[in-house]
C-alpha cells in the first residue's frame, strides 16, 4: 500500500510540474547576469529585458562582511539598436554607495522603458532591429569589474 501511495504522489507531482511548465510556444524574455570574483568579493551585472522595458543593474556581495557595509559602485549602461545600417544609441551612468547583501540581486542601475530610450513602437514595445544591451559594473575600491552583454533581435513589425 505504501509503494502504491508513493507512486500516486510521484504521479501527481509530475502532472503538476508539467501543467506549470511553459509550453513550447511560450516566449521567454531575454536576460543575463555576469559575475567577477576576487576572493570573497563578488561583483554582479545584469540585463533583464521584457516586452516594453529593461532592467540593467549592478551590485556587490562580500561573504563575511556585515550587510550594512557600503562600497561605491559605478554602473554604466549601453543600449544599441541597429536597423538598416543605422544605429540608435542610449548610454547612462550612475555612481553611488551600495550596501552589501543586496536583497534580490543587483540593485544599483536603471529601470527603463523602450520609450525612455527612444526605441519604442507606438504601443510601447521595442522597435524591430538588432539590440545590444551592456551593463558594466565597477567596484571602485578593488577595481573589480563585471560586464553583462545581451544581444537579440526583434523581428515583429510595429
Amino acid at each position: 500500500m505504501t509503494r502504491v501511495r508513493g507512486i500516486l504522489v510521484l504521479g501527481a507531482v509530475a502532472a503538476a510540474t508539467l501543467a506549470a511548465a511553459p509550453t513550447a510556444s511560450a516566449v521567454i524574455d531575454p536576460g543575463t547576469f555576469a559575475t567577477a570574483r576576487d576572493g570573497r568579493l563578488i561583483v554582479v551585472s545584469s540585463v533583464l529585458v521584457a516586452n516594453r522595458n529593461v532592467e540593467m543593474m549592478g551590485g556587490w556581495n562580500k561573504e563575511g562582511a556585515p550587510c550594512d557595509r557600503m562600497r561605491r559602485l559605478n554602473v554604466r549602461i549601453l543600449i544599441d539598436r541597429v536597423r538598416g545600417g543605422n544605429t540608435t544609441r542610449f548610454t547612462d551612468r550612475v555612481s553611488a554607495p551600495v550596501q552589501n547583501c543586496a536583497e534580490g540581486g543587483p540593485n544599483l542601475g536603471f529601470q527603463l522603458t523602450a520609450t525612455d530610450v527612444g526605441m519604442a513602437c507606438p504601443n510601447g514595445r521595442w522597435r524591430p532591429g538588432q539590440y545590444t544591451f551592456v551593463t558594466n559594473t565597477l567596484h571602485r575600491a578593488r577595481g573589480l569589474r563585471a560586464i553583462a552583454s545581451l544581444f537579440f533581435r526583434v523581428r515583429e513589425a510595429c
